[in-house]
């Protein structure tokens, strides 16, 4: 009989551990090299070959925790591959659609998930985004004293780095760079591992660093507090009203504001007739246009994220992360253009025929200062394709709600987000195409169908509006331009675009974040505006309905003289009198992009502090108000 001494078994075991490693490094690189091949032929990534080995190790990365883990090589395997795969596929999805990988945000909008789709696909895909998780516990040793012992160093180098985030992000940084603007390059370098834990420390090392008070009383200092300089057609009101609550906001014309936010709505004439021959805008739109001398919203996202949009509308903040705002910045109420007016005596209801939780606007709206806020379940979604409600019978039901107010002679704040217009712009046999895009392109064509409704549905109400509210200020505008296709699609193809979006122009950038902006003053008609940042347009509603002064944060955004900033793509534009620049970083600016690098220095520090720090600068608001 053969006995099997300690150094024996020592030796085998160090063996089969070799074996183990060996089969997940193969393991590994065969699902690296299908996964690069499915992005770049599916997803039209053009992943580059140059730095294949760091894609390839960070994913043996994970194939090595996983055995540590679960202790046999087929295990590992599997739940390597599980996620591997699961990570890869939802990276080339998000990049394909939003023109950004995955981000440590995307973990904080996980929920979201559960609202993209209805009945068994809803659960279809929450299993998918859950399988790591499932497969870990289906396939985890319990009784494995030394799985026990890998679990619990991983955590202990989770909370390790987390302490020491700040060091170890600038270590990481040094040694594969940091592009602040360009995410996509940074994940094509990086490999998409490497690119979430680099992005991962980034996020710790900001995560409870507020301002300090020192800091946002110095930023409060060098506020410009002058409100927009008003058109020469607008509402000139500033009498003095008395105000039976001297703590109120002087809001001397208290008449009805209607913010209505169009989805994916843009002029597509803008990409030639080769791709769009037929106008799907209705001439009736294009002479209102007009008359504001095609005045344009600029908004802080491409192709989604509306929610960005909408904090920008309401709050008179830019939004300069790539993140979503409502999700893990908005954490504190904050004085925002509904509080303002809510205080002041307006009914503040927002809508938007959507689940209510998406984006997480219940709990955002809320914050915001709308006292009401109708949901899905609030329409009758009835005359709907694929579920977008129609804009036409979503205007309808908005004001019969309106019409049943408990307050009628309180003035409202009427905010309308709408649905149709959605990606994947569906149509049905009530609604069949109507116009034909030049170019045999699925998305662009719907989009351009979804267009013709929707701009008919707009103009109907807005004669409606007219008629029966003449003194209202109504502000309509797009939140973004419509997805068109991967790695910006049509865009790419009609305008040309260069394959690196290092090599976008400021001009480049300033088309795929402008959409239509109109601004009727009531009875002085529309407006003329030129070029808008959302972020500002607040500030213009209390200015056209009277109030002024220094009182109210949505002031403090004031660009600089001859000078209008966009914050986008984690880098800002600057709009001055010769050109459009793009400034890619705040450091080491150029000098046509020196004052707006200071101003958004600034900007970010009042941000950080007003909604989700300390809100030392409510102090100095305070004593504003108080003159």
């Amino acid at each position: 009989m053969t006995t099997i001494t300690g150094t024996d078994s020592g030796k085998q075991r160090f063996y089969r551990l070799l074996l183990d490693v060996g089969v997940i490094a193969l393991l590994t690189l065969i699902v690296t090299a299908l996964c690069r091949v499915i992005l770049n032929n599916l997803f039209e990534l053009n992943l580059d070959d140059e730095y294949w080995y760091r894609d390839y190790l960070g994913n043996l990365a994970v194939g090595l925790i996983a055995l540590a883990l679960l202790r046999t090589a087929r295990r590992a395997a599997i739940l390597s591959t599980v996620i591997v795969v699961g990570f890869q596929m939802a990276n080339g999805g998000k990049l394909s659609v939003l023109g950004t990988p995955i981000s440590p945000d995307d973990f904080m909008n996980i929920q979201n998930l559960f609202y993209l789709t209805e009945g068994w696909r809803r659960y279809a895909l929450m299993l998918v985004a859950a399988a790591p998780l499932i497969t870990l516990c289906l396939l985890f040793p319990y009784r494995q004293v030394k799985s026990w012992i890998a679990l619990v160093t991983l955590a202990a180098v989770f909370v390790v780095t987390g302490y020491f985030s700040e060091p170890i992000s600038k270590q990481l940084d040094a040694h594969f760079d940091n592009s602040v603007w360009n995410q996509p390059e940074n994940f094509k370098e990086r490999g998409l591992a490497l690119h979430i834990v680099q992005e991962s420390v980034r996020t710790m090392a900001k995560v409870g660093k507020y301002p300090n008070r020192a800091a946002v009383m110095a930023a409060t200092e060098q506020l410009a507090t002058k409100p927009p300089r008003l058109p020469g057609n607008a509402s000139a009101v500033r009498q003095v009203v008395d105000d039976p609550d001297p703590s109120a906001p002087n809001i001397p014309d208290a008449r009805n504001v209607h913010i209505i936010v169009l989805e994916s709505f843009f002029d597509p004439l803008s990409l030639g007739s080769e791709w769009v021959p037929e106008d799907p805008l209705p001439q009736s739109f294009r002479d209102l246009w007009a008359q504001t001398e095609n005045s344009i919203a600029m908004s802080p996202v491409f192709g989604g994220y509306t929610a960005n949009a909408e904090f920008e509308t309401l709050c008179g903040f830019p939004v300069t992360e790539t993140a979503v705002f409502f999700e893990g910045w908005l954490r504190k109420s904050a004085p925002c253009l509904p509080a303002i007016l809510a205080e002041a005596g307006y009914q503040t209801i927002a809508s938007h025929p959507n689940v209510p939780g998406f984006w997480n606007r219940t709990l955002a709206y809320r914050l915001v200062g709308f006292n009401k806020y109708l949901s899905k379940s609030d329409f009758d979604l009835s005359d709907s394709v694929d579920g977008l409600l129609l804009d036409h019978s979503y205007y309808k039901q908005v004001f019969a709600h309106l019409d049943q107010s408990e307050n009628p002679d309180n003035p409202i704040l009427n905010y309308m987000l709408t649905y149709h217009g959605h990606l994947p712009y569906p149509s049905n046999e009530h609604y069949p195409d109507k116009v034909k895009a030049g170019k045999d392109v699925f998305l662009l064509n719907g989009y351009l169908n979804q267009l013709w409704y929707k701009s008919r549905d707009l103009m109907e109400q807005l004669d409606k509006l007219k008629a029966e509210d003449p003194d209202a200020l109504i502000v309509v505008f797009g939140d973004h331009l419509p997805f068109l296709g991967p790695n910006f699609g049509v865009y790419t193809e009609a305008l040309d675009l260069p394959e690196d979006r290092a090599d976008f122009t400021g001009e480049t950038l300033e088309y795929l974040v402008s959409t239509p902006l109109i601004v009727i003053d009531g009875k002085n008609g529309p407006l003329k505006l030129g070029k808008m940042p959302l972020y500002r347009l607040p500030s213009l509603v209390l200015t056209l309905l009277g109030h002024e002064g220094g009182d109210s944060i949505l002031e403090w955004t004031a660009n600089p003289e001859e000078e209008v900033i966009r914050p986008v793509y984690g880098m800002h534009i600057s709009v001055q009198a010769d050109q459009t620049h793009a400034c890619p970083t705040i450091v080491d600016a150029s000098a046509a992009c020196a004052a707006s690098a200071q101003w958004l220095t600034r900007t970010r520090l009042l941000i950080d502090d007003l909604f989700t720090g300390k809100q030392f600068a409510l102090e100095r608001l305070k004593s504003l108000k108080d003159g």
